[in-house]
């Protein structure tokens, strides 16, 4: 619309604002940050179906993935009865610390994030995680969506059809689990627990877990439940008759012969009858071992002795996310649910303690009150020695040349630390680190994937998991030990299974392991016998022994979700059979043959759109308003244009004088991101104080960004313009030479729920001076300090507070309107134009209901959340002299359609502190919460 014209300069610098620094949220001039720490040399590799940007670091797993890749393509190709015509953009990282700096979408990406495929230029980026097998499950489960993007196309292109049976997400993740893997004892255990707990979604439920592990779990049952039941040409056909429906659940009857109910049905019924009867032989976690925790997700449960001020007894180090944030934290093993809970540290709210990787690391405590942790602090991972008896972090060890280090262990002295370490190039090795002067150096350095190190009883061993074995290459983990004294290597489990978490003791060495069809605890002695120590049907994972010898802590899994229980040794345990050790022990990966693809060449920038499309709005004042505007970056993101171009002509005589345009570079690849672009305005503007008036500004701009860490940055901008104003009416005009420049400090650690932040804080403090060139003399100046703190009372409950000054003055002070739903509830959205404003706003926000479906005849409708609000706000806005306060109070709530929209309403009553009004105002904005 024509109103917005008059900020299109602003427009365009809160588009490069918000590109630059990456929000998670929709206000740009707040937001976390994403860090671009490392730049890195990019080549590309050309094989026939896939273009492969690597860093030189990472060669060797360019071509490993150039191989995978191919041999994807075809087994895939012949699913889908289908070729993809371009060649696939394919990105590797060599590590997830990498991969989360990645541009090629702007958004934050949450740590459980194992890869993605874009849909504008269907590109796949995705990490390599130290694992084979994980990597090339990920990177065929993204290649199957790169063949359903095409395929749809394809299907909906060749038919003409504008309505079609779109597939949902369930299917769509399901299909790719499905066809990227064989099912395997993690997806048995999601399903399982389900089943056996009463707690699975039939499939019209399946929105209720939209988008989570979950979902992507039930939809890979569905899949194996429909090419076993219906025949293995069923899920390729539903894609060929996708356009002769206009629902999915169509599709899917004319393609089975049952609808999705029928089907949801016969699934449920299927997996009942194959899961119930596992109860007969097997138990569950929290019906046969005690809990020691039961809020949130709690893993990696550590027992240690310890002396609190009160006695010795056992206490229970562990990780845990209980509201939201993970932290690791220590309880009484003894006690029922009133037992406390002290929390060592506080993660993910500062760049010490980014991120504590909650299920991918584990920690490690002994009876002399130390805890070792690691934890992704900027770009690499640290590892972390707190002590107990301070009470705080009192050894902090970095290690260049690494890109993680996870599951840090103590030796029995206390002298020093084995951890898992993954080099630049993405390949996962065994180090010690000395923390008394705080070298580190591998045991052993090669491509293989070892995790999990412990030291023995004695220090002389150190026991560790690795993929180094004969069926490694098919993701098998077996237990190894290495001699510090001779540097032998020794494997001490066989077979094509899963044996990690060695945990050493006076008893051998108990560690978790898949080989009854489920995650349990099983213990390898001194003479090599292998017995089984429980028999759970979920999962059991990274045994401890108790103080006593006569207990183990574990992590459980059940009804959805880890808690750490303690369960009895069992006195007759269940022998296993050792496997006989195979011929060959190791394996090695296969790259690509040189002549399959062509010598790997230097990138070079190369642009494409990224959209292009018409922009028309209507304003009741101004009328209506037509444009154009287009983006396009590089295929790494790191390079973007943006153009922007209307006309504001009435008659034609206006039309050439009357052209508005923008256009912004951006340049995010390195860590101070930069851009700059140029503009011509050209409209009728109005405000509350000068009226209407014409005025035409042409000049240049530059933005810096420079984050600090994920949490805080600062921000530089300055614009240089031609600034003609025609007042009209008698009124002077005013032409100016105006150069303008703002420096913002913003923080951001908030934590959001679905209607917006319920803890942490957010601030904002921006100065902002204007010169006028050709008269060398100061025209405004402004100060604005936005400060929002959010006090976690419960799960889904919080008392917000926000604290908004703003001020400016000079020969044209740059005023502000205030009042509306988005600042001062009860007043009009334009109450006040001014150029001082203060405001506080406090709100309480708490939980009404978590979910509420609406039936109607045609269908359902469902609502996520709903939230409510008890709120009061105060402040003024005023020109030179201070007029009075007022001040609003109400309740409201807010209602979360799926994931992307928030309906906030708003009820209250306004007072200037003397009277109150006599009506109730109403109040609607769709957006989050401050």
């Amino acid at each position: 619309m024509k109103l917005l014209q008059r900020n299109v300069l602003w427009l365009l610098l809160g588009l490069m604002a918000a590109a630059l620094a990456a929000p998670a949220h929709a206000q740009y001039y707040f937001g976390k940050n994403k860090v671009q720490y490392t730049r890195f040399d990019w080549q590309i590799m050309t094989t026939e179906h896939f273009r492969i940007y690597f860093y030189s670091e990472e060669e060797e797993i360019a071509r490993i993935a150039a191989r995978l890749a191919e041999e994807a393509y075809t087994e895939l190709s012949a699913k889908f009865n289908h070729e993809v015509d371009d060649k696939t953009p394919l990105i590797i990282y060599s590590s997830p610390n990498y991969f989360s700096q990645t541009n090629v979408i702007p958004s934050l990406l949450p740590e459980s994030v194992a890869g993605f495929t874009e849909f504008m230029k269907g590109r796949v980026v995705l990490p390599f995680h130290g694992s084979y097998a994980d990597f090339h499950h990920v990177l065929r489960h993204e290649l199957v969506h790169v063949f359903q993007i095409s395929k749809m196309e394809t299907v909906i292109d060749r038919m003409g059809r504008v309505r079609w049976g779109a597939p949902p997400l369930w299917f769509t993740e399901g299909l790719a689990e499905f066809w990227s893997k064989d099912w395997d004892v993690d997806a048995d255990m999601i399903v399982k627990d389900m089943v056996v707990n009463d707690r699975l979604f039939g499939i019209h439920d399946m929105y209720r877990i939209n988008g989570t592990y979950y979902m992507y779990k039930l939809g890979e049952s569905i899949c194996t439940f429909i090419d076993s039941t219906y025949g293995p040409d069923k899920l390729t056909l539903i894609y060929d008759n996708l356009y002769k429906a206009t629902t999915f659940d169509q599709v899917v009857e004319i393609t089975l012969g049952d609808n999705l109910a029928e089907v949801s049905r016969k699934w449920q019924y299927s997996l009942k009858k194959k899961y119930f009867p596992e109860l007969e032989h097997g138990g569950l976690p929290d019906m046969e071992s005690r809990k020691v925790t039961d809020d949130g997700a709690s893993v990696k449960g550590v027992p240690i002795t310890w002396d609190d001020g009160t006695g010795k007894q056992e206490w229970i180090v562990f990780k845990a996310n209980r509201m939201g944030y993970s932290g690791i934290y220590m309880t009484p093993a003894k006690g029922g649910s009133d037992r406390p809970v002290k929390t060592l540290v506080k993660g993910e709210r500062s760049s010490d303690f980014e991120s504590l990787y909650l299920l991918r690391s584990g920690i490690d405590a002994n009876d002399s009150g130390i805890v070792v942790f690691s934890s992704k602090s900027k770009e690499n991972d640290v590892i972390y020695l707190y002590d107990l008896r301070q009470e705080k972090v009192t050894q902090r060890f970095e290690f260049e040349g690494l890109a993680a280090a996870r599951s840090p262990r103590l030796s029995p002295d206390g002298s020093q630390v084995v951890f898992s370490g993954v080099k630049v190039g993405g390949f996962a090795d065994v180090y010690v680190l000395n923390i008394i002067n705080g070298t580190y150096e591998p045991i052993i350095e090669d491509l293989y994937y070892d995790a999990d190190p412990s030291f023995s009883d004695d220090g002389s061993l150190i026991i560790f998991s690795s993929d180094r074995a004969a069926a490694g290459e098919h993701g098998a983990l077996n237990l190894f030990a290495y001699a510090l004294n001779s540097g032998e290597l020794t494997q001490l489990t066989f077979g094509p299974y899963k044996d990690q978490s060695p945990e050493c003791s006076p008893r051998g060495i108990f560690f978790s392991s898949d080989r009854d069809g489920a995650f349990n605890m099983y213990l390898l002695d001194s003479t090599g016998e292998l017995t089984r120590q429980s028999t759970y049907v979920t999962g059991a994972f990274d045994p401890r022994l108790s103080s006593d010898g006569k207990s183990l802590v574990y992590t459980g899994y059940q009804k959805m979700g880890f808690q750490v229980y303690r369960m009895k040794l069992a006195e007759e345990p269940t022998v296993f059979a050792q496997e006989k050790p195979p011929q060959s022990l190791g394996w090695k990966p296969d790259y690509i043959d040189s002549k399959h693809y062509q010598t790997s060449v230097k990138y070079e920038t190369d642009y494409s759109l990224d959209i292009a499309q018409s922009a028309v709005g209507y304003d009741p004042v101004y009328g209506s308003l037509g444009g154009f505007q287009v983006a396009m970056s590089d295929m790494l993101g790191n390079h973007s244009y943006y153009f922007l171009l209307t006309n504001t002509a009435d008659t034609k005589d206006e039309f050439l004088k009357s052209f508005n345009f923008g256009v912004t570079y951006l340049n995010r690849e390195r860590r101070l991101n930069w851009g700059i672009g140029a503009f011509h305005l050209y409209d009728e503007y109005f405000n509350d104080y000068d009226g209407y008036y014409l005025e035409r500004q042409a000049g240049g701009l530059a933005i810096l960004s420079y984050p600090f860490s994920k949490f805080h940055r600062l921000d530089f901008t300055t614009v240089a313009r031609y600034s003609d104003r025609d007042r009209g009416f008698f009124r002077r005009d005013r032409q100016a030479m105006l150069m303008t420049n703002y420096i913002s400090w913003v923080y951001d650690n908030s934590l959001w729920d679905i209607s917006g932040p319920i803890d942490g804080r957010r601030y904002n403090f921006t100065l902002g001076y204007t010169s006028r060139l050709d008269k060398v003399r100061s025209f405004n100046r402004l100060a604005m300090a936005d400060v929002r703190h959010y006090f976690r009372l419960g799960k889904y409950s919080a008392f917000a507070n926000r604290l908004f000054a703003y001020v400016s003055d000079g020969v044209e002070p740059q005023r502000i309107y205030f009042g509306g739903s988005w600042s001062f509830r009860g007043f009009d959205r334009r109450e006040w134009y001014a150029r001082h404003v203060l405001f506080a706003s406090n709100e309480l926000r708490f939980p009404l209901i978590d979910n509420l479906q609406i039936g109607f005849p045609i269908g359902g409708l469902g609502f996520s959340s709903i939230r409510g609000a008890i709120f009061a706000d105060v402040g003024s806005a005023w020109e030179d002299k201070f007029d009075q306060w007022y001040g609003s109070f109400g309740a409201g709530f807010r209602v979360a359609i799926g994931y992307f929209i928030l309906l906030r309403f708003d009820f209250s009553r306004t007072t200037d502190f003397e009277k109150i009004s006599p009506n109730t105002n109403f109040d609607f904005f769709f957006g989050w919460n401050f």
